[in-house]
């Protein structure tokens, strides 16, 4: 094997998926993110031990899309189409009290996360 040939090789398994396709090519943009794909294991692992079916502070369970649209004791905590005015977003980024989770700061991938299920329209 030559070394122009061994090197276009060992460069083959280095090509990234998006310089695989081609230029020119266009890719299918991801779909929006989902409750059930993306939303729900974010509030599980997050918010259900203080929103969820064993506890409801503030009449609110967020471990059920259902449950996340109806809201709690103050009313809904999101507005599909509207991150900007939902109360979970603003409460996950900490500009509402209380802030939540109330003792360790959610990360930003999940709040973005939230945010753009919330804006995309809040899909099941």
């Amino acid at each position: 094997m030559t070394t122009a040939v061994a090197l276009a090789v060992a460069l083959a398994g280095a090509v990234p998926a998006a310089a695989a396709v081609g230029p020119g090519v266009a890719r299918a943009p991801a779909p929006p993110p989902s409750f059930a794909r993306d939303v729900a294991p974010i509030l599980d692992h997050w918010c259900v031990s203080c929103h969820g079916e064993k506890e409801d502070q503030g009449g609110l369970r967020l471990d059920s899309y259902e449950a996340a649209l109806k809201g709690g004791d103050d009313g809904p905590v999101l507005v599909p189409g509207q991150p900007q005015n939902s109360q979970l977003v603003a409460q996950v980024e900490r500009r509402f009290r209380p802030p939540m989770p109330p003792k360790k700061r959610l990360p930003r991938d999940p709040i973005a996360t939230i945010r753009a299920w919330i804006a995309a329209g809040a899909s099941p």
